[in-house]
């Protein structure tokens, strides 16, 4: 059909008089008027404010059937209503670009709770969403009883304002829906206007920074570099005087020790020259005695003999004089080398020069020490230059491994209640009392003594297709002593097994934890849930002032063989999970030193598994603080989606089969609203709300009224309520259900309406 037709088609006609039939049957006088309309429009399709015909008449039906917001006596205000706003939306008429999208979009205003009912249709506003489709969700959503033209005109001013910092839509539409619920919440317009703005312009950014912040951050750089600079020149002076001094008391000791050998060595050579005079004086004596006796022997013999004798007894008086000033002399000797190493050490206890000088080399290691630390905390570039240790730190012991046998296909320990963990005995395993302190200094290298050999299921020497039938018949035994799985259990287990890192993607409550202990249980591993990622050290541990080094749970995994399990790993600061990619390379020898300066081996059991509510590419309508994901940490997991299974609930539920098809029927109706407003349905059934049904049927604390009303009534709000009431309907009629089951839908039926009519009185709206 052409701009500005004169002629309308036979289907146009046929359907035209269709509708003047309809409304040939109302008598009040706006029917009339809209059949006489029709009439008109039919003859002369020029006169027609929308255009082409056939759209009029699309808007005519759809106005008709919407039978919850316009009544007869509406149908042609509603009508009116929409060709004032068709020239905001068909600028061009028929020529507009997109012209049979905006059509649909035309059309879904005069839908249920849409922009015609509610008359809230705001030009400037509609056009700022180049989706129109989400302009159609965000008015749906409001209240019109709340809105009111104060609200109308903050939110366009927020609207405009943020729009050109939120160049993606859903950026757009989510700061957009927090500005909308604080507003109709009654908080004031000009604090959250500000407020929000401000978290906008964060997001995208854009921070508010005055000169005068600039320069006193360039004044304090300025200031740091300068004291560092000041620090550094300290430390170097310091370094050159305790070297300094060093060397002093070296030359010192190698004089004293010099000196001391020099006189030992002369005492010596002067008790040898004593030893070969005696003997040389002595040899010459017997030799003239000798020779006098030959000469006159007869006569001198006795004479000779006494002086002999008296002579060698005044030589052995000398030599034993001599003997004994040689000791003196060496024990002098030792003595004035003693009292020159006394006089040293006394010189420099008794020199305050000296001491300053100690004192200060001290203070300046201490505060350098203190400034590293500080320089780790604040994550700053520049870091003062290192402090020579006194001592070198030991290097951490290696550890010993040890052999344990690996189980046999098939056999497998006794298990209790799903859901509990096998105790898992870890030879050499850290004593809990120095795995979990905090300042425990570390003295001495701690000798471990491990098993480092890998589990049968994650024994990659093995045949892939071995394991994996020993993990399902290990299932299978589970499951006859009554515990059900997931069933995506297969996948992850799967990706477990290979070393995949698998990253379960689900909405809250689907049993994802629960699948994770299940998973242990097969595999005879314990596993520990290391909690948020906030920090680095959360990850890694940290030193602390003590000189101890607290060591986290993710460290005890990596080293001793568990399942690190990651919750929420969406819901934690992305710089920091960032860490994790020194731990996802599945290498046999990867290692890694820790910062208490032990290198650790990753155990071949070792296995991490994450699990989130989002596909980790940041917030949605639903969770809206999460985070997006570093693309590197993304890349090394495997995803895989774990959704609702309703088998899960069937086992839950047991013989109550008439509480099991309600909650069918129910998770059916809100994936029909999800996939109607494309966004996921607030106030869904979980299976942990499935576990806390049966708990209250089986002690009977509540009755069937109160568990709909707490379950599946409160905080939804009324048009939300009548979706699902009309969805849950037509799910009951296709299918064969009980009549239990169709007295509580009778229960949750009468209670919307209750809700729907206003006459509500057990809560506030």
């Amino acid at each position: 059909m052409g701009l500005f037709s004169k002629k309308i088609t036979d289907n146009e006609s046929v359907k035209a008089d269709e509708l003047c039939a309809f409304l040939k049957e109302h008598v009040n006088g706006k029917c009339k008027r809209l059949w006489q309309d029709i009439r008109d429009y039919k003859d002369n399709p020029l006169k027609c404010v929308i255009r082409p015909f056939e759209l009029y008449l699309d808007v005519v039906e759809a106005t008709i059937k919407n039978s919850v917001d316009f009544s007869e006596e509406r149908w042609l205000d509603a009508v009116k209503y929409g060709e004032e706003i068709y020239p905001h939306i068909f600028f061009m008429e028929e020529q507009t670009p997109d012209f049979e999208v905006l059509c649909n979009v035309f059309l879904e205003m005069f839908d249920i709770g849409g922009v015609i009912s509610k008359q809230m249709f705001i030009p400037k506003l509609y056009h700022l969403f180049h989706s129109k489709m989400n302009y159609i969700r965000w008015t749906k959503g409001l209240d019109a009883k709340k809105y009111g033209t104060k609200e109308r005109e903050s939110i366009t001013a927020y609207a405009t304002q943020i729009r050109p910092f939120c160049q993606d839509e859903d950026i757009f539409s989510a700061a957009l829906w927090r500005f909308t619920d604080r507003i109709m919440s009654g908080e004031k317009a000009e604090k959250v206007l500000d407020e929000e703005y401000a978290t906008v312009c964060k997001m995208v950014g854009i921070y508010n920074v005055s000169e005068e912040r600039i320069m006193l951050a360039e004044q304090k750089i300025d200031a740091m570099q300068a004291a560092t600079s000041r620090l550094q020149d300290s430390l170097v002076l310091s370094e050159e005087r305790a070297k300094t001094l060093a060397e002093l008391s070296q030359n010192t000791v190698r004089d004293v020790q010099n000196f001391c050998d020099g006189e030992l060595t002369r005492a010596k050579v002067k008790v040898d020259n004593l030893v070969q005079t005696m003997n040389r004086n002595h040899d010459e004596f017997v030799e003239s005695q000798r020779r006098a006796i030959i000469a006159d022997k007869d006569e001198i013999v006795n004479n000779v003999i006494a002086d002999s004798q008296k002579e060698i007894s005044e030589l052995r008086k000398v030599v034993d004089q001599m003997v004994r000033n040689a000791r003196s002399e060496i024990l002098r000797a030792s003595r004035e080398s003693g009292d020159v190493i006394s006089k040293l050490d006394a010189y420099f206890q008794d020199n305050e020069r000296i001491k300053e000088m100690l004192a200060d080399a001290e203070m300046s290691k201490q505060l350098n020490d203190r400034i590293d630390k500080l320089m780790e905390l604040s994550e700053r570039d520049f870091t003062p230059p290192p402090v020579p240790v006194a001592q070198p730190v030991p290097a951490p012991a290696q550890p010993v491994y040890v052999q344990r046998p690996v189980p046999a296909p098939g056999q497998m320990p006794p298990v209790g209640m799903p859901g509990q963990q096998p105790p898992v005995s870890m030879p050499g395993q850290m004593p809990d009392e120095l795995s979990e302190t905090a300042d425990m200094a570390v003295t001495e290298p701690f000798q471990d003594v491990m098993d480092f050999t890998p589990s049968y299921l994650l024994d990659e020497s093995i045949p892939f297709g071995d394991r994996y039938a020993e993990a399902m018949s290990r299932k299978k035994q589970l499951e006859n002593q009554g515990m059900h799985f997931h069933h995506m259990f297969d996948d992850v287990i799967t990706a477990v097994i290979e070393n995949a890192n698998p990253y379960m993607i689900g909405p809250s409550g689907c049993g994802k934890t629960y699948m994770v202990q299940q998973i242990a249980l097969i595999l005879e591993m314990e596993s520990i849930d290391i909690g948020y990622i906030n920090e680095e050290y959360d990850i890694l541990g940290f030193m602390t002032a003590g000189g101890g080094y607290s060591r986290p749970n993710f460290y005890r995994c990596y080293k001793y063989g568990k399942i690190a399990f990651c919750d929420e790993l969406d819901n934690g600061n992305s710089r920091a999970t960032v860490k994790l990619n020194s731990f996802l390379s599945n290498t046999s020898n990867a290692a890694y030193n820790f910062p208490n300066g032990e290198r650790v081996m990753r155990h071949p059991n070792f296995r991490i598994i994450a699990a989130g509510n989002t596909t980790g590419n940041g917030a949605d309508i639903n969770y809206n603080t999460r985070e997006k994901i570093e693309e590197s940490v993304q890349q090394r997991f495997t995803p895989i989606f774990v959704g609702y299974d309703n088998e899960v609930e069937r086992s839950i539920l047991g013989t109550y089969q008439d509480w099991y098809e309600f909650v069918v029927a129910f998770r059916a109706a809100t994936n029909a609203w999800s996939r109607f407003t494309h966004f996921s349905a607030a106030g869904i059934i979980t299976t942990r709300d499935v576990t806390r049904i049966r708990k209250y049927l089986d002690n009977r604390s509540f009755s069937q009224e109160k568990i709909i009303e707490y379950e599946f009534i409160q905080t939804k709000d009324a048009e939300y309520l009548a979706f699902l009431a009309k969805e849950i309907a037509a799910e009951i009629k296709k299918s064969d259900y009980s009549d239990g089951c169709r007295k509580l839908y009778s229960i949750f039926a009468d209670r919307v309406a209750e809700i729907r009519s206003g006459k509500d009185t057990k809560r506030l709206m």
